[in-house]
């Protein structure tokens, strides 16, 4: 059976969570639709599609609710191609608003100098302000007849009928600028999320054999040569063939002073050449680079909720209808009791606007959006708000030594035969490492020397590396796990502090190879950055003990900190230990770290690792000075989540219990509503400003 063909849109007008939740329900109920998915934080409708013909179905369904899909891009299972931009017109409703206020003070002049027609000035500017409002009410009506387009509607046309045609022109007014705020607020908030893209370069300056061409970004392909001038972005992911440069990654890393780059080294797309020029390679095309990566993955974020999102979409699903009960016995039964049937009619359309949970359900997304938006310009990908929210609250960080605390670049150093000459043992260890994927084969590949013929590549992870050569099983093992004589054991140990490997010929020892692996110069700021968190950092590897502690040594870890001669399995006890004693964040990069980051309470890999444990893991790292700067993010959006919640609550609360003991109305309603709406917006955009 063929896959659903999946297509995105943005959505036109939709600017608030409420408006999300209703035009989701509404596309999964298109026949053809499999699955519908609706982010409010990107704006953006992603539709699975059993057959093309349901497209227009959708865009029809939508366009009943008063929006409209815009196509923005055209996915297949397992790739994207764009297929045109989207341009946001005006945010929010503007033209009513402009015309409901001009109004209102036609009534107010009215007022002062023909009192007589005051009344009718009012009632006409509250019934052009309520207008909109009531046609998309009626459009949601059965989907739910209790939006807060409906509840502002009727608010509204109760008041005109009950003499307050003032308060009603004045509540409209004040509705139609909060919903002008929020959606402007949204539209800032989308548009940083999506600002990276804009980083790429119009041009390229293509090498060819005629000498440089200057040519549009869509034109370079994989494997094209560009030269970078000074004062220039990078167009395109690429690596160094030529040149040297500084370049500055701020836009996407979050460290403020340019990088060193040179022969060799790989620079993205986007970022800015300082000074120097640069001949590169290109390695991925433009729209396929880092900056449309982290793209992806933050909209892939935005789309699946966080837990505590979850609970409030919870509690305002059952918030709306106590309040709208709270509101029927005001109107219906106590005037039974206190008479004043009017007086209480007045404090029901009160109650209708504080009905609406408009603030409480947009201040969890709002907050996640930010971070997830403020993590990519920082060097950190989130892949859900769950695991921003979660990394916030883990006590412990497990690092993995190779590749992530190390360069994970080790080189040979020595190589100590014991039963066969030295380049006889280099071939023999250089047939082996040709069918492995570990950093100390990579090592032994690329050290100099003529390999021989293997063939039955073979790999036992915690073990070694095996190969048949000369139809006899060769492998490079670890010492521990070979029974050594004395003398051969006592050259192991002079050894103390290096990764070795040991060379075996049907179980003979042939030789030991000594490797040496460089400690990330961040590595050590890194770990100080996590320590002032008040977090417990713990060294997890493969390698012996005595290689561990020299690493942790020169990183400042004590000695009950590092976890050395782990196989796979062992990683996977100690970060499931750790998770029940108050959360692990696995920071890793290799495949034998995929079980861990997937158990752990969030996995993080480092983007230039192996693609198997980005993959496994929940959040993608930069650098590895990303690290401290994702939590201290993580904890931020966890404050600002509970300030927006206190806010959009209080608000509320104040308002509902001020309003039943008679000492506000309707426009202190809609002000709370409104008001609280734009302030959780508010609240939530510092956090892309702010520093981390």
């Amino acid at each position: 059976m063929e896959a659903p063909r999946v297509r995105v849109f943005q959505v036109e007008g939709m600017d608030c969570a409420d408006c999300a939740l209703k035009v989701e329900k509404a596309l999964s109920q298109v026949p053809g639709v499999v699955r519908a998915e609706v982010s409010f934080a990107s704006g953006k409708a992603y539709l699975h599609l059993e057959v093309p013909q349901a497209e227009k179905e959708a865009e029809m369904a939508v366009a009943a609710l008063g929006y409209r899909l815009v196509p923005t891009q055209v996915s297949e299972i397992g790739g994207q191609k764009e297929s045109g931009a989207w341009t946001p017109r005006l945010p929010g409703p503007w033209a009513w608003a402009l015309a409901s206020g001009g109004l209102l003070l036609g009534a107010f002049v009215s007022s002062r100098f023909v009192p007589s027609l005051a009344t009718w000035a009012y009632a006409l500017a509250a019934l052009v302000g309520v207008f909109p409002l009531a046609r998309r009410a009626a459009a949601l009506f059965r989907q739910n007849p209790f939006s807060m387009q409906a509840l502002v509607t009727v608010a509204t046309l109760g008041a005109l009928l009950i003499g307050a045609e003032a308060e009603a022109g004045v509540v409209v007014f004040l509705f139609l600028v909060g919903e002008v705020l929020e959606a402007y607020s949204v539209a800032q908030a989308r548009k940083a999320l999506f600002a990276l893209g804009e980083l790429l370069p119009q041009r390229a300056y293509r090498l060819k054999e005629g000498g440089l061409e200057e040519v549009p970004l869509s034109a370079l392909g994989v494997g094209d040569l560009v030269r970078v001038p000074p004062g220039e972005r990078v167009p395109a992911d690429g690596v160094v063939l030529a040149g040297e440069g500084a370049v500055e990654e701020a836009a996407f890393t979050g460290e403020p002073l340019p990088q060193p780059k040179g022969i060799g080294d790989r620079v993205y797309g986007g970022s800015l050449l300082v000074e120097g020029s640069l001949v590169l390679r290109v390695e991925r095309l433009p729209k396929e680079g880092f900056l449309a990566q982290m793209e992806r993955m933050a909209e892939e974020a935005l789309a699946k909720k966080s837990q505590v999102e979850r609970v409030v979409d919870a509690f305002s699903r059952r918030y709306t209808p106590a309040v709208l009960l709270l509101a029927g016995v005001v109107a219906f039964i106590l005037p039974l009791f206190q008479g004043d049937f009017l007086g209480h009619v007045y404090k029901a359309l009160a109650l209708l606007l504080i009905a609406c949970p408009c603030a409480l359900v947009v201040s969890v997304p709002a907050a996640i959006a930010a971070g997830v938006a403020r993590g990519a310009r920082s060097g950190v990908l989130f892949k859900t708000g769950a695991a921003l929210e979660r990394l916030g609250r883990v006590t412990f960080v497990a690092l993995d030594k190779t590749g992530t605390l190390t360069l994970g670049r080790p080189k040979l150093v020595e190589v100590v035969p014991f039963r066969v000459l030295r380049e006889e043992a280099l071939a023999l260890a250089k047939a082996v490492a040709e069918g492995s994927g570990h950093p100390l084969a990579r090592a032994v590949r690329e050290a100099e020397g003529v390999a021989l013929p293997g063939e039955g590549h073979r790999t036992q992870p915690g073990l070694g590396a095996f190969a048949r050569v000369g139809g006899q099983e060769v492998g490079l093992v670890r010492p521990e796990v070979a029974d050594l004589p004395e003398d051969l054991r006592r050259q192991v140990e002079a050894w103390e502090g290096y990764s070795l490997s040991l060379l075996l010929r049907e179980g003979e020892p042939l030789a030991l190879l000594v490797f040496q692996d460089e400690p990330r110069l961040e590595a050590r700021e890194a770990i100080k950055g996590l320590r002032s968190l008040g977090l417990k950092p713990f060294l997890f590897t493969g390698d012996r003990e005595a290689s561990a502690l020299a690493l942790a040594a020169e990183l400042g870890l004590s000695v009950n900190e590092v976890k050395a001669g782990l196989s796979p399995v062992d990683k996977l006890r100690l970060v499931e230990e750790l998770s029940e004693r108050g959360g692990v964040a696995m920071v890793g990069d290799g495949v034998n770290d995929t079980p861990a980051l997937a158990r752990a309470t969030v996995g993080l890999a480092v983007v230039e690792g192996t693609e198997a444990a980005l993959r496994a893991a929940d959040v993608g790292l930069l650098s590895l000075t990303a690290l401290p700067r994702a939590i201290r993010l993580s904890r931020k959006t966890l404050g600002v989540v509970g300030q927006n919640i206190a806010l959009a609550l209080g608000f509320k609360g104040l308002v509902l219990i001020t309003t039943l003991l008679g000492y506000t109305g309707l426009w202190a309603a809609v002000l709370a509503d409104n008001g609280a709406l734009v302030l959780v917006t508010v609240n939530s955009l510092r956090l892309l400003w702010s520093r981390v």
